[in-house]
């Protein structure tokens, strides 16, 4: 596994802050959001139980029929403690904390010190919902979704992230990592399992198209290739990541952008800063395939 390095101003805050700290907030808890919101999570030891890390927010708090979108940020603001978690990560809800959380699909054991980029959509749309595996939709490895904004447009830039229990009802476990590819012959996107594992019916994933339902992101698709791969990650730059270590980015593996090629990589997607630009790394160290590639919605801060 690569190290990732930084330079001297970011150590310097490393040390003064230490770990742990919970570095943004994007409502303050006990209070309501209504709007879509995004935020950084690391949550204190506290917060981190078995294979579970709560979020304590208010725009999610006691809100079970939220959408959360999640991706891992290793230094999240360019600061450590610099955590790795390469197990396929989702969301679910607690009825009895009233809580959202990131868990791990595999049911293992969270890493303190881990944080997260943290997207959350107060209600369902044509644009941003949860969509499930039936026998009707389900084929092989992968699920198709039926949308008025995906049905017929390889062009979707999608988001993704596993929903164990949508409004806080059901829980099925899916320990695999899951990418987004476009079925030229039905004319729909899918969600797969990058290890090409069959995909079983009952789950549910949350689902958000483009940027209208995003409140501010936007939106690119980052191709790996041999002179922006280094070592686990493939760096972008764009006026709103380069230079700017507050830059909150989500990430969801595209198997065929536009309908074109189709590249597996079976690894959890997580981002970092390297002191000047961000990248989009396997959490489990390995390298990114060439032309592997990640659908990223990208907020200044």
């Amino acid at each position: 596994m690569g190290t990732k390095k930084y330079g001297a101003a970011v150590a310097a805050v490393v040390l003064a802050l230490g770990v742990g700290v919970q570095l943004a907030a994007a409502t303050p808890a006990g209070a309501t959001a209504t709007v879509t919101s995004h935020f950084v999570w690391s949550p204190p030891a506290s917060d981190v139980t078995g294979d579970t890390a709560y979020i304590n927010n208010g725009a999610t708090n006691d809100q079970p029929n939220d959408l959360v979108f999640v991706t891992p940020n290793y230094d999240a603001h360019g600061i450590c403690p610099c955590t790795y978690e390469s197990a396929p990560i989702g969301v679910w809800y607690s009825n009895s904390t009233h809580e959202w959380a990131v868990f791990l699909e595999n049911q293992g054991t969270m890493p303190v010190n881990e944080s997260f980029n943290v997207l959350v959509v107060p209600h369902s749309s044509r644009r941003a919902f949860v969509s499930r595996s039936r026998a009707s939709n389900t084929f092989g490895d992968y699920m198709l979704i039926n949308n008025k904004y995906t049905n017929g447009n390889p062009n979707a830039v999608l988001q993704v992230t596993q929903n164990w229990n949508p409004g806080g009802v059901g829980g099925a476990y899916n320990a695999h990592n899951i990418g987004v590819w476009y079925d030229k012959a039905k004319k729909k996107w899918g969600i797969f399992n990058e290890d090409r594992t069959a995909m079983a019916t009952g789950l549910a994933f949350n689902v958000l198209v483009g940027t209208s339902a995003s409140n501010g992101g936007q939106a690119t698709v980052l191709h790996t290739k041999a002179s922006n791969r280094s070592g686990d990650t493939v760096f972008f730059k764009n006026a709103e990541t380069t230079g700017n270590p507050n830059n909150v980015t989500f990430a969801t593996e595209n198997w065929n952008p536009g309908g074109k090629g189709g590249t597996y990589n079976n690894a959890q997607i997580g981002v970092w800063y390297n002191s000047t630009q961000e990248g989009a790394f396997d959490e489990d160290g390995s390298s990114p395939p060439l032309h592997s590639a990640y659908n990223l919605l990208i907020f200044s801060s």
